[in-house]
């Protein structure tokens, strides 16, 4: 796994991390991330709860998308549509993201939410991201 890629898409990712995601493997124009369910994870039916789904096809998204800014960029969502296929009902979820038109002002990937055990499609994605400078864009207090 590359190791700038890994460290770029890390940075600053709580929110993932306090999910229990995992980012997988990346490389340029792609990421791979998985989610093992936890109680607190899923809905009333007891499947994974669909902003968690989004959340890592939204991930996923950005890890793809970071890959192909320059180093002193980073990216954010713009737009995010999310098709869901099928419940998800599954012990661990496997989001694959690969950018389809890269830019210089607007990145569009496409992510896919999969049964890691079975490989079923659970969930797919198309999203836009923008790159931004991160020195111009970082929250100051």
């Amino acid at each position: 796994m590359d190791q700038t890629y890994e460290r770029r898409k890390n940075e600053n990712q709580s929110f993932l991390k306090a999910l229990g995601g995992k980012l997988e493997h990346i490389e340029t124009g792609k990421a791979v991330l998985s989610l093992k369910r936890e109680e607190w994870l899923t809905q009333h039916l007891a499947y994974f709860h669909g902003g968690v789904v989004t959340t890592l096809a939204d991930s996923a998204g950005g890890a793809a998308a970071v890959t192909i800014v320059p180093e002193n960029y980073q990216v954010v969502t713009s737009e995010l549509t999310m098709h869901f296929l099928r419940p998800a009902v599954a012990e661990e979820l496997i989001a694959t993201a690969q950018v389809i038109k890269p830019g210089k002002q607007l990145i569009i990937v496409e992510a896919s939410v999969t049964d890691k055990a079975t490989g079923k499609l659970i969930a797919k994605a198309t999203g836009t991201w923008v790159p931004v400078k991160i020195e111009d864009a970082m929250f100051k207090k």
